[in-house]
């Protein structure tokens, strides 16, 4: 029996779930168009958009985690684990963050968004989890998918370049973060964990920040709000998480590729071809059968 939609106290409460979910997608889409009209029409490299991330990172965390003694910064810095963490977000994310101005935010966010699959394979060996004929299906329409989005119909791979690579490159190593949260998420709090990630971000976008000029001071505030969006977006999913099954949940989440990429087409005039719009429609739907549990799970 569900519990009462209306009960506040109550572990599921669709209402608030949906809620934060919602505001989930409105912070990361707002980040990935900031990040694409900073890139693309300003100028303004992915290495800043990055670090303006990580600064915005630690300040929510020592903000809302600090107080409470919920985080560890010195434990984020030095545990294996949490290094392990901490790294591997920061290149999955930075391939995220330069591959937006380049292939487009729609596009970009199709492919990253491809971890789901590679998450689901990467658990069966490292935590042991089961790979049901419908995660195998859904693997294999994304993965088509990808070969549609990225240009490798009809054997046309002049499109298919080195930041689809990078893309694909970042789907794989976001994959691996999730199994090392999993993982974490045993011994560590959810401040820890996620100041790794700001952590060792910070520390790989800082010395790349060098090599391109000082943002100006429209720029810094578009920066700062891209930051602010990426950490609301967040704290939203994990928040809405805390309502809501996994079922239902992930679902929202899907839908993040689909808002990104109709805000891209409507605002900087992203265009896909029809064989490209197929492999969007597969990837989309073999990731949701991959997130979905199946109807004879407990």
């Amino acid at each position: 029996m569900s519990a009462p939609k209306n009960d506040p106290d109550s572990h599921y409460n669709l209402r608030r779930g949906a809620g934060w979910m919602l505001g989930s997608l409105v912070g990361f889409t707002m980040m990935a168009l900031l990040v694409k009209y900073l890139g693309s029409e300003r100028g303004v490299s992915g290495w800043w958009a990055l670090l303006f991330r990580a600064i915005v990172g630690v300040i929510v965390v020592g903000g809302l985690y600090l107080p409470a003694g919920q985080v560890s910064f010195w434990r984020a810095a030095t545990g294996w684990m949490l290094v392990s963490r901490g790294v591997l977000g920061a290149l999955g994310t930075a391939a995220y963050y330069l591959t937006l101005p380049k292939l487009g935010a729609g596009k970009a966010t199709l492919i990253g968004n491809t971890w789901v699959i590679w998450a689901a394979l990467l658990a069966v060996p490292m935590l042991g989890e089961l790979l049901t004929w419908r995660k195998v299906a859904g693997m294999l329409l994304a993965v088509f998918g990808i070969a549609l989005i990225t240009g490798l119909q009809g054997g046309d791979i002049s499109v298919f370049g080195r930041y689809e690579l990078i893309a694909i490159g970042g789907a794989l190593v976001a994959a691996a973060v999730v199994v090392v949260i999993r993982q974490l998420t045993r011994t560590e709090s959810s401040g820890t964990i996620f100041a790794s990630q700001c952590l060792y971000t910070g520390l790989l976008a800082l010395p790349m920040c060098g090599f391109y000029s000082w943002p100006g001071w429209l720029d810094l505030a578009l920066l700062t709000l891209a930051g602010v969006m990426a950490a609301w977006g967040q704290l939203g999913m994990t928040e809405g998480f805390r309502y809501l099954p996994v079922s239902i949940g992930g679902a929202f989440q899907i839908l993040l590729p689909l808002c990104i990429t109709l805000c891209g087409c409507m605002l900087f005039g992203e265009t896909f071809t029809l064989i490209q719009i197929a492999g969007a429609a597969l990837i989309l739907t073999g990731c949701y059968g991959v997130v979905m549990p199946s109807r004879r799970s407990p």
